[in-house]
């Protein structure tokens, strides 16, 4: 029988917090999962941390590497994968502790492609959103108003059907080192026949300004900036594409809804 959820983390020295991220999987409720944990060049303790907890579960799949990034890191992930659904988690931020309990007995009653919930954030560039009420979507309309995927296109929101991403070939762009999230959820949407957001449960978003994203020199931010740059003209043609522009137009005036 197929491991029901295959949580993908990219660690790129986490050593810090990496402990605090694998404990809440150990603490989940619902407990047929394997983190798949790739461990990407890190120069700290990171592959120290790792096979520690391998060691002591085997649930806990670790693959040390040549650093090149979130993007292929993830790419590796899915390539492993063999459960019935994917999760994508950052080695920095933590579960609700029912988290995956919530959301498999949801897909037990409505089958969809993707399963999104809510996300708690501790950074002041991101505020929270979280639902209250369950929602199936199943036009892009819907998905994108109800997901606010246009702005908050974070892919650790949401789980995923292995033989929807695998069918269809979605992967991160290994050419990115900022947007590639918003990128792989928005093209994921086109292609789901369903999506379903799952009340009451959360995801933590914990900012780490030491994170691969986050580190400084002058250089990376440039590049940063202009990968912002490049994400949000993606999503502005994304939005005309689709003949949805109104909803990046109006996203200020959106977010008042939540």
């Amino acid at each position: 029988m197929k491991t029901k959820i295959s949580v993908i983390i990219p660690v790129f020295n986490g050593a810090k917090y990496l402990p605090r991220c694998l404990d809440s999987l150990l603490n989940q409720t619902f407990q047929d999962w394997v983190a798949i944990c790739i461990d990407d060049g890190s120069t700290d303790n990171t592959a120290i941390v790792l096979d520690k907890y391998a060691t002591q579960d085997k649930r806990f799949i670790v693959i040390h590497k040549k650093n090149a990034g979130v993007s292929a890191a993830r790419n590796d992930g899915i390539k492993l994968a063999e459960s019935e659904y994917i999760h994508f988690m950052d080695a920095d931020d933590i579960l609700d502790a029912d988290y995956y309990e919530k959301i498999m007995k949801t897909a037990n009653q409505i089958k969809a492609d993707i399963y999104g919930t809510g996300f708690v954030s501790d950074s002041r560039y991101s505020s929270n959103l979280v639902y209250k009420k369950s929602h199936v979507l199943q036009t892009l309309f819907a998905k994108l108003f109800w997901s606010q995927a246009l702005v908050k296109s974070f892919v650790w929101r949401y789980v995923f059907r292995t033989d929807f991403i695998k069918k269809n070939g979605l992967c991160f762009d290994t050419n990115l080192i900022s947007q590639e999230d918003a990128l792989f959820v928005l093209n994921s949407f086109v292609l789901a026949d369903k999506v379903v957001i799952v009340p009451n449960v959360n995801y933590h978003y914990i900012f780490n300004e030491n994170s691969a994203l986050n580190k400084k020199g002058k250089a990376h931010h440039d590049k940063l900036k202009q990968q912002y740059k490049i994400g949000k003209q993606y999503k502005i043609k994304y939005a005309k594409d689709n003949n949805v522009l109104f909803l990046w137009q109006w996203r200020k005036i959106i977010k008042l809804f939540f």
